[in-house]
């Protein structure tokens, strides 16, 4: 039989192969058994290693692109703040079935909520007039007293 230009050479008797591996396998006075590799834990661990450095440097690349970057394809951590969706009252109608009304930003929603879906009933907007009256008053108490001190 002949042999197939580039392949190694393989030893039916002695179960070696011939070519690069066989030749440093031989100098090394090592015989390597056919099924069995001279691959070592040390190998393993070198791979989970690097598998996990690459891992690592993924996720550091994207949090560096979600803080920095000027691509906005990521949702960015805290971009509402958590007073931005706040639930109001909830009345439960039967089990697991309920009205709720939820305030989002500047708007009230009343919400039919069941197992299967959640139904806006209706949408208002919220009446921050009595909060800035407040406001106002303590803003004027404040002044008057400093011109008064």
């Amino acid at each position: 039989m002949g042999a197939v230009p580039g392949a190694p050479a393989f030893s039916s008797l002695t179960g070696q192969t011939g070519g690069a591996l066989g030749k440093a396998a031989s100098t090394a006075g090592e015989t390597v058994p056919l099924g069995e590799t001279s691959l070592s834990w040390s190998g393993y661990f070198q791979a989970l290693g690097t598998l996990f450095l690459l891992l690592a440097a993924l996720w550091l690349l994207v949090w560096l692109l979600r803080r920095y970057g000027k691509f906005r394809f990521l949702p960015q951590p805290g971009a509402l703040p958590r007073s931005a969706l706040h639930l109001e009252a909830q009345l439960p109608l039967g089990p697991r079935k309920g009205v709720m009304v939820v305030r989002f930003l500047d708007k009230r929603l009343v919400l039919g909520v069941t197992d299967q879906q959640i139904t806006l009933l209706t949408e208002t907007d919220v009446c921050h007039e009595q909060d800035s009256a407040e406001f106002q008053e303590v803003m004027d108490a404040e002044r008057r007293r400093k011109t008064d001190a």
